[in-house]
């Protein structure tokens, strides 16, 4: 198997502080979404082969899980995932949807409410860092799938077929790399309901992609120390 690029204490660095940035841009349009103040950080950042992204995101949230997934193109070509544990993401589901609904509509909802919550954090924040980065990122519709790590991860399958094959050719060379970043989100909605909640925005790229991040991560860098 091809391992996943390392990145240097630099780029980590240089990847947390772009997280955190485009993150905060996500969490200004989740909490007018929401009607509340959500706070969004990004503690940590790293690179792992693709076959470990199941068992890592297993170990750090509590199976079921959640995830929103979404193909990318641009600098980011592959799938992006927003991965939270499923009994965390009920509370956000709910506050995002008006008091008046009845509790028994709720779950009819539940996905739609979950595709839109994924699509404003995903787009919000990799639209941004794109542009600090001066390279372009598009994405897709978002599809939401529940359960295990790999179950979950099954949604980039959906979204972009190619780069599920891709990574599940690893041994064969292809080196596809998964960047993951660890997210905290705290809410202080109206009516004093906090909701916190820790997940992971995963970015699985293609064979292509990552070495290209790295090249315009090393120019992002030489501009910021410049």
């Amino acid at each position: 198997m091809t391992a996943a690029p390392m990145l240097s204490e630099l780029e980590r660095d240089a990847l947390a502080e772009l997280g955190n940035i485009g993150i905060g841009k996500a969490s200004t349009a989740l909490g007018r979404m929401l009607g509340g103040l959500v706070t969004l950080s990004v503690p940590s950042v790293e690179m792992v082969p693709p076959d470990e992204v199941a068992g890592l995101l297993d170990r750090a949230l509590t199976p079921p899980l959640v995830g929103v997934s979404e193909r990318l193109d641009g600098l980011f070509a592959g799938c992006a995932l927003l991965v939270f544990p499923q009994a965390g993401s009920l509370p956000l589901v709910r506050a995002a949807l008006p008091p008046d609904v009845p509790a028994d509509d709720v779950p009819e909802l539940e996905d739609e409410v979950l595709a839109e919550l994924g699509n404003v954090v995903l787009n919000s924040a990799l639209a941004l860092v794109a542009n600090l980065l001066g390279e372009p990122v598009d994405t897709g519709l978002p599809v939401v799938i529940r359960g295990s790590g790999a179950e979950v991860l099954g949604g980039c399958a959906v979204v972009a077929p190619a780069i599920a094959a891709e990574a599940g050719a690893a041994q064969s060379g292809l080196g596809a790399a998964a960047l993951l970043f660890h997210i905290d989100l705290h809410t202080n909605l109206p009516g004093g309901d906090g909701v916190g909640v820790g997940g992971r925005v995963v970015l699985l790229l293609d064979s292509g992609s990552a070495g290209a991040l790295q090249a315009t991560l090393g120019r992002y860098i030489g501009r910021m120390v410049a």
